[in-house]
């Protein structure tokens, strides 16, 4: 089940965090209500634990009902950030601002979610320092997360 938290800044933006699991059952009908009158339109995506097939479509929509704002995505989630590495038209118009990825420490085995801009080489150049000192590393291939 995906929850919605809406806030209308005094800037006129309507900022929406969006958490749990999109899947056939996404209604984002809420917040496209919430978006008429705004023109611009951030989203926060990373507490999105899964993404399913019918869930990509229903985003797709979903992103698509609101290409007529400025629509920013940050803090995207591996999932999601997955899914558009897969399938770039996924995000329509909208401009991808981060990503929140899985980070793993080489020397000491530390794992942490870090969020670091959307762009190709941005996980070497922006990756985390561990608490022991270490540099860390993406856990994972950056083609599995970023644009190449």
């Amino acid at each position: 089940m995906v929850q919605f938290e809406k806030k209308k800044l005094s800037d006129g933006s309507l900022h929406v965090t969006v958490t749990g699991k999109i899947d056939e059952k996404f209604d984002p009908s809420t917040v496209i209500e919430a978006a008429h009158g705004t023109t611009k339109i951030v989203v926060h995506l990373g507490g999105i634990r899964s993404i399913s097939s019918l869930g990509v479509r229903c985003f797709e929509s979903f992103v698509e009902a609101l290409s007529s704002h400025e629509l920013v995505l940050i803090h995207v989630s591996p999932a999601i950030a997955n899914q558009i590495a897969m399938i770039p038209n996924m995000a329509g118009t909208a401009h991808i601002e981060s990503a929140k990825l899985p980070f793993i420490c080489p020397a000491c085995g530390a794992e942490k979610p870090h969020s670091i801009p959307w762009k190709p080489n941005s996980a070497s150049d922006h990756a985390p320092k561990c608490v022991c000192g270490a540099h860390m590393e993406l856990d994972g291939l950056p083609e599995q997360y970023l644009p190449i």
